[in-house]
């Protein structure tokens, strides 16, 4: 007590002096001056101090002051970001050697099914690799989801706060559909992930990054989307390729509902061919659609000229006993890249006709033998350019009809995925138009929630349809050729109004002689005739004449030039005005709705389909080391049967990853570590269980804590009682 009181006197006495100091300061003349210029020098000091903290611990604190480290990472990417905005990943992924997995698909999906095949959801540890490129090449990415059907993978850290595994239930809002093992489904719906970011990147496990990627490879203030796409549709059959429907010219082979009845450029012509008759050979898998497309451009070529000629008879003697036929060509492909490449492209006549001739072409490599076979006569030449078609002269009937048995072929097999791409090419077409239309290119898709959910309400019935399959089906809604399509396709009207706003660039309210210059150039091919101009003047001379206009703004000076002979040109007279509002509407009146850049894929993309041939294996792999693109995908097709082979294979795709890939993610556990659980329900029950344990040693230890207390003070408690009621006695 002693120390304590003299530690108190000592700090009131030193008080006591300051006070007298400050008394004595105050009592001077200059007082006033010297306390202004003391604060002035400790504020100086102040601001000064807080600068040189700012700029020394912005990179420590960077969180309190932007927003740019808001990522995986936690590091600020703001010299590298044009722009802040938060865009998430989501992932798919399947664990097809999950126990549970393999005994619900046989449970829900029947064995036959070759889209129920356990090969089809097999593990590569892709989701692992490509979380690594992730952290590697695009750090900037806010938060990563993973959707699953629970399955957690046992390297996964799932106390990592950047990354949040998504079940199927969670974002499902018809729980009849499931369980689902169809990707198109679960695509439908990764859009309603709680917490998800308006824009969001959209990964399968297996596409991986191989250099630096930022948001301005998917989007652009500018350009709007980048849409990536790649080869085109498949064909709506063997005989048809899509660039002879809808082309203006009626071709029987392509007059099926396969085919959209040629796209109504036989609609004269009575008892179309249904396509339920025709048998066609070829297997057009999805994995080769890219190759078909690119790797035999001169036979396409081919195609193309003979196919504007139905009718056909040689140029030469020979003539005379050629019958007039229907030139229909078919094309079947024999792709392996261990093969040389064989192609054959054969005509199919009448065969009741004798005198019919037939053209036969083969090709190997680049040099092509053409081949022309009559009954009389068979003539052989070999060339290597398409110089052969000038022997070839073609007219007559163009709507002669082809009989059912003509066309009877074998039945062509496409994948699941390439009827699905068919599928969707039909309900687009019918919506918005005939055209041709490109497969995007396998990649990270950026995807807009707000589209989405457009697109879902536009097309309900067959996304409602999509989502009840339990497999992949030939009438799903594959996503990101519906999307991206959906996004080119819609536009949106513009007024007459709106569209006078945008030529009235000066915000007069009225048209100028250079305003009026402007929109005719854009309206009318240059060099500009002067037939335009006088028939524009004229148009608004009538409608002003015969129009009785509200009185016109104030137009500012210099609207007309000197020899104009033009009325003031008002938004009220071009609206009212129903020749000058329509060629406006019929130029400028229909836009894109959502503001998109296309470009054709192949420069930053990668996509392999794996097989079980090992030197072709390594041949890729080396190639994708030597010049890493920005979006690779590899993808396998192996032959179950070459057992041996194919483990070769994996064994090179895991070296491949983990040359390219060393170094651990955040989202990976320590090596010596693997997760208990296998599912998320489980985790979540024995995170539940380890809760009401903890509650109820807590209530324990609570209650002994109480007892201890009260076991050693419990005389002076009693004490004390009894001395709060002692007064109320005496009372």
């Amino acid at each position: 007590m002693t120390i304590a009181w003299n530690i108190l006197v000592g700090i009131m006495s030193t008080w006591k002096l300051i006070q007298r100091r400050c008394y004595d300061l105050l009592s001077h003349k200059y007082s006033l001056l010297i306390i202004l210029v003391a604060f002035t020098c400790i504020f100086v000091g102040i601001i000064h101090f807080g600068e040189v903290w700012l700029a020394w611990s912005k990179e420590k604190y960077e969180a309190v002051f932007h927003s740019f480290n808001d990522n995986i990472l936690g590091k600020s990417f703001q010299r590298k970001l044009c722009q802040h905005v938060p865009i998430d990943v989501v992932y798919t992924w399947v664990n097809g050697s999950d126990p549970k997995f393999i005994d619900n698909l046989k449970k829900y999906v029947p064995v036959s099914n070759v889209n129920s095949a356990a090969s089809r959801f097999n593990d590569k540890d892709e989701l692992r690799y490509s979380l690594r490129s992730l952290e590697m090449y695009a750090p900037w990415v806010r938060h990563v989801y993973i959707v699953t059907n629970g399955q957690i993978p046992n390297w996964l850290d799932m106390d990592n706060p950047r990354m949040t595994l998504v079940t199927h239930n969670d974002i499902f809002p018809n729980k009849s559909h499931l369980p689902t093992f169809s990707s198109p489904a679960i695509e439908s719906h990764i859009h309603k992930i709680p917490g998800l970011s308006d824009k969001f990147l959209y990964f399968n496990d297996d596409v991986l990054l191989g250099s630096e990627v930022w948001p301005e490879d998917f989007v652009t203030q500018t350009s709007g989307q980048k849409v990536y796409l790649a080869w085109w549709v498949p064909d709506c059959s063997d005989i048809c390729p899509w660039s002879w429907v809808g082309d203006g010219s009626c071709d029987l082979a392509c007059n099926t509902t396969s085919c959209e009845l040629d796209g109504g450029d036989c609609n004269s012509t009575p008892s179309p061919t249904e396509s339920a008759g025709l048998e066609e050979d070829g297997d057009y898998p999805y994995k080769l659609l890219q190759s078909n497309q690119y790797e035999h451009k001169e036979t396409l070529r081919l195609l193309e000229l003979l196919k504007t000629r139905r009718n056909y008879e040689f140029s030469n003697p020979l003539t005379s006993s050629v019958s007039p036929g229907i030139l229909n060509v078919s094309l079947s492909l024999s792709l392996n890249r261990n093969q040389s490449q064989n192609e054959k492209l054969e005509s199919i006549l009448p065969e009741n006709d004798k005198n019919a001739t037939r053209l036969e072409l083969t090709t190997e490599g680049r040099a092509f033998k053409y081949e022309f076979a009559h009954p009389m006569n068979k003539k052989t030449i070999q060339n290597k350019n398409d110089d052969i078609i000038n022997l070839v002269h073609v007219n007559g009937n163009q709507n002669q009809k082809l009989r059912p048995s003509h066309l009877k072929r074998k039945a062509r097999r496409l994948d699941t995925y390439a009827e699905s791409l068919l599928y969707v090419n039909r309900i687009y077409n019918a919506a918005y138009g005939f055209e041709r239309r490109r497969v995007p290119a396998h990649m990270p898709h950026l995807v807009d929630k707000l589209i989405v959910d457009e697109m879902h309400l536009k097309f309900q019935n067959e996304f409602e349809k999509t989502s009840s399959h339990s497999i992949r089906d030939p009438e799903d809604m594959q996503f990101a050729f519906s999307y991206f399509y959906y996004l080119i396709s819609e536009k949106t009207l513009v007024s007459t109004g709106q569209l006078f706003d945008k030529f009235d660039t000066d915000k007069s309210g009225t048209w100028s002689d250079r305003e009026i210059r402007t929109l005719l150039s854009r309206m009318h091919p240059l060099p500009l005739d002067y037939s335009f101009v006088l028939q524009f003047e004229n148009s608004i001379k009538n409608c002003s004449e015969k129009m009785k206009l509200e009185s016109p703004p104030e137009v500012p000076p210099g609207e007309r030039y000197l020899d104009s002979s033009l009325p003031i040109v008002t938004r009220e007279l071009i609206i009212r005005c129903e020749i000058i509002a329509g060629n406006l509407r019929n130029q400028f009146g229909v836009r894109k709705r959502y503001q998109h850049e296309i470009l054709k894929a192949g420069k930053n993309e990668i996509f392999e389909m794996l097989t079980s041939n090992v030197s072709l294996t390594v041949q890729i792999l080396d190639e994708i080391r030597q010049e890493p693109k920005k979006f690779i995908c590899l993808n396998d097709d192996l032959d179950p049967s070459r057992n041996s082979e194919n483990d070769v294979v994996r064994a090179l795709l895991s070296d491949f990853y983990r040359s390219i890939y060393p170094l651990k993610s955040s989202f990976e556990l320590p090596s010596q570590y693997r997760n208990r659980f296998s599912h998320r329900n489980d985790l979540y029950e024995w995170r539940a269980s380890r809760t009401r344990a903890r509650n109820i040693l807590l209530s324990l230890v609570c209650v002994l804590i109480f007892i201890t207390i009260y076991h050693f003070f419990h005389h002076q408690i009693r004490r004390f009682f009894r001395n709060r009621s002692i007064p109320s006695l005496i009372v």
